[in-house]
Formats: C-alpha cells, sequence, structure tokens
C-alpha cells in the first residue's frame, strides 16, 4: 500500500508505484492497462472526493492470478463514483467508462468516511 497526497502532481508518483510494483515480467501483458486504470481512478479520488490537498489517496495493489487495484480516498459530501455517458465533444467523463470496459470486474464501496473504487485484470 502506498498513501499520496490528493493534488494532482502526485498522479505521476502513483504511475511509478504502480509500474515499480508490477515491474515482475509475468505482469507485462498488463502492466500498461493497470497504470492506466489506477491513474483514472486517483484522478477522480482527486478531483472528486474530500482527499484535495488536506487529504490522501491510498492505493493497494495485489496480485494472484490477477492485478487487483485498490482507490480509496476520503469520500465525497456530493457524489458517488459512477460510468458516465461522455459526449463526443466532453473532455472528461470518460475514466469509470475505461475502467469497465479493460477491466475484468470493478466495483465501487461508499462509507461513511471514505470511498472505495477498485478493479482487477487477469494476466
Amino acid at each position: 500500500m502506498a498513501s499520496f497526497p490528493g493534488v494532482p502532481e502526485q498522479v505521476a508518483n502513483v504511475r511509478a508505484f504502480v509500474r515499480e510494483t508490477l515491474g515482475d515480467p509475468r505482469f507485462k501483458a498488463v502492466i500498461e492497462d493497470v497504470e492506466l486504470l489506477t491513474t483514472e481512478l486517483v484522478t477522480n479520488s482527486i478531483r472528486h472526493s474530500r482527499s484535495r490537498a488536506t487529504g490522501e489517496v491510498h492505493v493497494v495493489i495485489t496480485a494472484s492470478g490477477t492485478v487487483r487495484v485498490k482507490v480509496v480516498d476520503d469520500g465525497s459530501d456530493v457524489s458517488m463514483p459512477v460510468v458516465a455517458s461522455a459526449g463526443l465533444m466532453d473532455v472528461g467523463g470518460r475514466g469509470l467508462m475505461l475502467v469497465q470496459t479493460l477491466a475484468s470486474r470493478f466495483g465501487v464501496r461508499v462509507g461513511d468516511v471514505s470511498t472505495t473504487t477498485w478493479f482487477e485484470m487477469a494476466f
């Protein structure tokens, strides 16, 4: 597990954490997709949760037949993560759609003080 401040500048560090954690050659086929989907979940957490500058985003990666990534943030007062239907000209709103398309499974768990988004990908 690694924790990152909830600011956009940390997304590069999250990508580095994914590459470091999944550096073993057996993950070569999925590492780019895992990195992309993790980036999408962390970016959503930073943009839409209470984690922002004063909070943290936690990333947990486990692998045993599948890679499982879990992103935990400080929750939201406003919205729950949902797969959006972005328009052709929209500049955002495709993150969870990518996760839904590329991952074997994904989900969201909303708690009282945190939100957990996760996905699994076979390797």
